[in-house]
C-alpha cells in the first residue's frame, strides 16, 4: 500500500536492496565532524562579539554548518549502491543546499541573543525541519529510472533524529568554549547529523519502472555522479579550513586588541595614580605655603578656610564646573600669599597704612603672582592668576594691572567677593567687623564698580548659604559683632 503525502510518497511495500560504499561513508562523516567542529567555533564568535561582527559570524556559523550538512548528505547520497543508474538535478541539489544554509542561519538567528531552553527548542526545531526538507529535497533531486517512496516509520524517526541534533548543536553552540569539549561536541553533532540522514537513507524504498529506462540505459537529464562525491569533499573541507584559519585568526586578534586593552587600562591606571600623586603634592605645597604666609599674618585665623568655602559655593552656584570650583577650593587660600614679601613695618602695622605704606601693602599682589607663576601646575598656576587679579575691579580701578571688566580671569572676580565679604563681617585689629545690612549694602553699590554684577546677584541670591559657611569656620574670639564703622576694608 502506498500513500502520497505533501509530494512524497509512503509505501510498506520493498524495493531494490541498498548498500553504500564505505569509503564514502567515512568520508561524509568526517566532513560532518569537520563542519560541525567550525560551525561551534564560529558559533563561540559570534557570542562573543557584537553588532556588525555578530551578524558575519553568524552568517559563517551558518554557511559552516548548513553547507557542512548539506555536503555530509550530498556524499552520502553518492555514497549509495543500488542497481540502477543515478544522476542528479542541478537546480533541485542546489535548492536543498540553500534550503540547509537558510534554516541553519534562522536557528543562530533566533539564539543570537536568547539562549533559554525554550529559545534553543524552538530553534532547533526549526533547523531539524530545514534539515530534514534539506534532505528529503536533495533525495528528490535523484534521477533514475524508478519511483521513490519512504518507509513511514524510519521517515518519521529521521525527522524527530534532525531535529533532535539540530537542538543539540544549537545548545552546544553556545555553551562549548574549550577546544577538546568543541572537538568532542563535534563529534557528537557528527554522529548525530549522519544518523538523520542514513536513517533517511534507510526509509528509502526504490522501485524500478522499466517503463522510465531510456533505451541507450543512460540518463540524460541530471549530472553523472562520477567524482563528484571527491569534488564536493574537497571544496567543502576547503571551505571549512577556511573558515576555521579565520576564526583563529580573530581570535589571535582579539588577544591581542584584549592585551593591547589590558596594557592600556593599566597604563591609564598608572596616569591617574601619577595624577593623584601630583594633585596631592600641589595641596602639598599650598598647604606649606599657607604656613609659611601664617607665619608672617596670622592675624586673618580663619579668614583664608572661609573665603575659599564661599569661592568655591559662589563658583557652584555661578554655574562653574565642579572640576573648577574644587581647584578654586584648594587655591584660593594663596590669595594673599604674596605678603610674605611685605616688610613688617608695613604688614603688622596697627593703625592706618599712610600713601607710601598703602603703596607697598599693594605690592603683595604682584609679589603673589611672581612667587607662585611659572610652575606648571595647575593648581599653582591658578594660584598665581588669583592672587595677581583679586584686587581688579570691575570699572578698571583696582591693582595691580588695571584690567576691567571680563579682562579680569573669572577666579579673580568670584574671590574678590568672597574676599570682601568675609573681611567686612570681620573683626581686625585696625577696624570692627561690619553688620550684616551694611555689608550687603556695600556689595550692592559696589555691583558694576568694583564686582561683577551678575556674580554679585548670585552671591547675594543665595547670602543664607553663605553666611552658613561663615558660621562653620568662625574665629575664636575674633568675630563677635562689634558695633559698625564706615570703613570698607580692602
Amino acid at each position: 500500500m502506498s500513500i502520497e503525502l505533501a509530494g512524497l510518497c509512503f509505501t510498506s511495500a520493498s524495493g531494490l536492496p541498498l548498500s553504500h560504499d564505505l569509503w564514502l561513508v567515512a568520508l561524509s562523516y568526517a566532513v560532518a565532524v569537520f563542519a560541525s567542529y567550525a560551525a561551534l567555533d564560529m558559533a563561540e564568535r559570534m557570542h562573543r562579539t557584537a553588532g556588525a561582527a555578530r551578524m558575519m559570524w553568524q552568517g559563517c556559523a551558518a554557511v559552516a554548518l548548513g553547507g557542512g550538512i548539506w555536503a555530509m548528505h550530498f556524499i552520502g547520497m553518492l555514497a549509495l549502491t543500488i542497481d540502477t543508474p543515478i544522476a542528479y538535478d542541478p537546480v533541485k541539489t542546489l535548492l536543498s543546499l540553500v534550503t540547509s544554509i537558510a534554516f541553519v542561519a534562522v536557528g543562530f538567528r533566533i539564539i543570537q541573543n536568547r539562549r533559554s531552553p525554550g529559545a534553543i527548542a524552538t530553534a532547533g526545531g526549526i533547523v531539524g525541519l530545514g534539515v530534514a526538507a534539506m534532505h528529503y529535497l536533495g533525495m528528490a533531486a535523484m534521477v533514475l529510472p524508478a519511483r521513490i517512496a519512504y518507509e513511514p516509520t524510519l521517515w518519521i524517526l529521521s525527522v524527530v533524529i534532525a531535529a533532535a541534533a539540530a537542538t543539540a548543536g544549537l545548545w552546544l553552540s553556545a555553551r562549548i568554549h574549550r577546544l577538546r569539549i568543541r572537538a568532542l561536541a563535534a563529534l557528537v553533532m557528527a554522529v548525530a547529523v549522519c544518523g538523520m540522514h542514513y536513517t533517511g537513507m534507510a526509509a528509502l524504498v526504490v522501485q524500478v519502472d522499466p517503463m522510465l529506462m531510456p533505451a541507450d540505459g543512460l540518463l540524460s537529464e541530471g549530472v553523472s555522479s562520477g567524482p563528484l562525491a571527491a569534488a564536493v569533499a574537497i571544496g567543502t573541507f576547503g571551505l571549512v579550513l577556511l573558515a576555521l584559519v579565520s576564526a583563529a585568526a580573530d581570535r589571535r586578534l582579539s588577544a591581542a586588541a584584549a592585551h593591547e586593552a589590558s596594557a592600556l587600562r593599566i597604563a591609564n591606571m598608572e596616569l591617574q595614580a601619577t595624577r593623584l600623586q601630583l594633585e596631592a603634592t600641589q595641596r602639598e605645597i599650598i598647604r606649606r605655603l599657607c604656613s609659611a604666609g601664617e607665619f608672617r599674618d596670622n592675624e586673618t585665623g580663619q579668614h583664608v578656610a572661609r573665603m575659599a568655602q564661599i569661592s568655591h559655593q559662589l563658583a557652584l552656584s555661578a554655574g562653574c564646573t565642579p572640576g573648577f570650583a574644587a581647584k578654586l577650593l584648594e587655591a584660593a587660600p594663596l590669595h594673599d600669599i604674596g605678603k610674605i614679601g611685605i616688610p613688617d613695618h608695613v604688614l603688622l602695622k596697627p593703625g592706618r597704612l599712610d600713601a607710601q605704606e598703602w603703596a607697598t601693602m599693594r605690592e603683595h599682589a604682584t609679589i603673589g603672582h611672581r612667587l607662585l607663576v611659572g610652575s606648571g601646575l595647575p593648581l599653582l598656576d591658578l594660584a598665581a592668576e588669583i592672587a595677581g587679579t583679586h584686587h581688579e575691579k570691575w570699572d578698571g580701578t583696582g591693582y595691580p594691572a588695571g584690567l576691567r571688566g571680563t579682562e579680569i580671569p573669572l577666579s579673580g572676580r568670584i574671590v574678590a567677593i568672597a574676599d570682601v565679604f568675609d573681611a567686612l563681617l570681620s573683626a581686625r585689629p585696625y577696624k570692627e567687623p561690619w553688620p550684616l545690612e551694611a555689608v550687603v549694602a556695600h556689595m550692592r553699590e559696589q555691583a558694576g564698580r568694583h564686582f561683577d554684577p551678575a556674580l554679585v546677584t548670585v552671591f547675594l541670591d543665595r547670602l543664607d548659604i553663605m553666611l552658613a559657611i561663615r558660621d562653620r569656620f568662625l574665629d575664636d574670639g575674633l568675630d563677635q559683632p562689634l558695633p559698625a564703622r564706615s570703613d570698607a576694608a580692602e
